[in-house]
């Protein structure tokens, strides 16, 4: 500052004191001798030294192993990755004991469990819920609320180590690389105004951060997981070192307020105050809503396919090398695209095949054609027991068009596009409020499949008591429901369906009886043979 410069100011601060201009020059002349007199010097005769560009070099060269472990870990573009690592840290807050026990409530533990318990399998899916219930307790506790707390340091240290250094390190040398050039070459000195953007970045990121031993061992327990929980000595001392190097920056050598002086500074107004981010986590409560999510969908997965294998023998009985078909878009397709990226699975996949390849194997145009011209051509005693038949005829005559529909209704623009689920699981690895659309959704569908198994199981079961009663009517001399009934399935036209409809009736007490699993009809006993 020159002499008649100084001379004025000294001036003007006698007679000018009330000027809302002077007080400004003179809290920016007040917060340039803070800056000259820190050490080690950052900030001399109006121009950042060398030294403040040294402590961006230090920041770029040590954020780099830790960007790249939080990139590739907790802190990635794909939620779903994201969700995996924070599970796993969320679970290193739980003692080992309880970690142990959490693992036995996996899906392969409590199967097999399941599996063991013979005729108790009610009882073991009650005693796994309460221990479940139990475990969860500890998630309510003060530890695992500071574990938030450390994750969303962990975010905004993710956003420090992505912040991109090379911006301000040019500013003073622009040959330096990072690569070929480890250390500055010559360094020129450089007025704040011409980064001041740049900073006032750099301080939205890093206001008020400090780096603690939690954070710290959150970002090895990372580097751990990512390499099969193994970590040696020397690493683990050279990620300590870049995690203490980068909190001594930030916390002393360039802590919040020192960066705040040169950013007003840069914009030449000493009450400016530049935005700061503000880094929240909900890590635990997406723990809960997971470990809740995959608890319930597994436990109705382990019931489906413990229900599949034990029908899958009489599923051989009944269609023997015949494969079960398969419906358009709910099927293991999407069941599996739907387990391996979220808590939801499609329930009733099983029982809609098997209902599937049932029409398609007994319930033959040539059944369906001796079931009508015993309706329109037999003489009913009963007006009410030839108006339940043609309507459990008419009902079952629709169920494969009721299961077309279901199908259909996946394709583009329909009620449960299949295209929508797909792009909300895609959606849901990028942002976990996808996965409350999804749930739904999923719910939904189950439950449309649900009903399409219960209505048909029961419309195909009234239909079969009818035939039962239809078949012993006929073996008798004077028959009591059908006066011609002996004429009918005796003529020439129908004597090859009704043969072949009482040579089938087996196979479709075979089918109820699968369908039983599922649904609820009634009794199948000798009787209704």
């Amino acid at each position: 500052m020159s002499f008649i410069q100084t001379l004025t100011e000294i001036l003007e601060s006698i007679f000018k004191a009330g000027s809302p201009e002077v007080k400004k020059r003179q809290e920016i002349r007040r917060i340039e001798s803070e800056l000259r007199n820190r050490q080690p010097s950052i900030y001399k005769n109006e121009m950042l030294q060398p030294n403040f560009a040294e402590l961006f070099r230090i920041l770029y060269e040590n954020t780099k192993p830790v960007e790249e472990i939080l990139r590739t870990t907790a802190c990635s573009d794909d939620l779903q990755q994201n969700g995996r690592y924070e599970y796993q840290l969320i679970l290193t807050g739980f003692p080992d004991e309880t970690q142990k026990k959490l693992e036995q409530l996996s899906y392969e533990s409590r199967k097999r469990l399941v599996e063991e318990s013979g005729d108790d399998i009610a009882k073991t899916f009650e005693m796994q819920r309460r221990s479940f219930g139990e475990l969860l307790k500890g998630v309510h506790s003060v530890e695992f609320r500071k574990i938030d707390e450390t994750l969303s340091k962990v975010m905004q240290l993710s956003d420090i180590c992505r912040f991109n250094y090379m911006n301000i390190i040019h500013a003073f040398d622009p040959n330096f690389d990072g690569i070929s050039s480890q250390t500055l070459g010559n360094v020129k000195l450089v007025k704040p105004s011409s980064i001041g953007s740049y900073l006032q970045d750099f301080y939205y990121l890093t206001s008020n951060f400090s780096l603690n031993s939690s954070v710290a061992r959150a970002v090895i327990a990372l580097r751990k997981v990512r390499h099969g929980n193994s970590i040696s000595e020397s690493e683990k001392a050279s990620l300590m070192e870049n995690l203490q190097k980068i909190n001594t920056v930030l916390t002393t050598l360039l802590d919040s307020e020192t960066l705040r002086k040169i950013i007003c500074l840069a914009y030449n107004d000493p009450a400016h105050k530049p935005k700061t981010a503000s880094y929240t986590s909900n890590a635990v409560k997406r723990f809960l809503e997971f470990v809740q999510g995959r608890y319930d969908s597994d436990e109705q997965r382990i019931k489906t396919e413990i229900k599949d294998y034990t029908i899958s023998f009489e599923l051989k009985e009944l269609f023997g090398e015949i494969p079960l078909l398969s419906l358009k878009y709910y099927d293991s397709e999407t069941n599996d695209l739907l387990r391996k990226n979220t808590p939801y699975s499609l329930a009733w996949i099983t029982p809609l095949q098997t209902m599937k390849t049932f029409l398609s194997t007994y319930y033959t145009e040539e059944v369906r054609t001796i079931l009508s011209n015993i309706e329109l051509e037999g003489f009913f005693n009963d007006a009410a027991l030839k108006s339940n038949y043609a309507a459990s005829i008419s009902a079952c005559a629709e169920t494969a068009g009721r299961i077309e529909a279901f199908e259909n209704s996946f394709e583009r623009g329909q009620p449960n596009d299949i295209a929508n689920v797909n792009g909300l699981v895609e959606d849901s690895r990028r942002d976990a409020d996808f996965l409350k659309k999804l749930g739904p959704l999923v719910d939904n569908i189950n439950n449309q499949a649900h009903k399409i198994i219960q209505e048909e199981s029961k419309n195909f079961y009234s239909l079969y008591r009818q035939i039962s009663e239809i078949i012993l009517d006929s073996k008798k001399s004077k028959p009591a429901m059908i006066s011609n009934i002996k004429v009918l399935v005796t003529s020439p036209r129908n004597r090859d369906g009704a043969g072949l409809l009482e040579q089938q009736h087996g196979a479709w007490k075979s089918f109820l009886k699968i369908m039983k699993n599922y649904a609820i009809i009634g009794e199948l006993d000798d009787g209704n043979e």
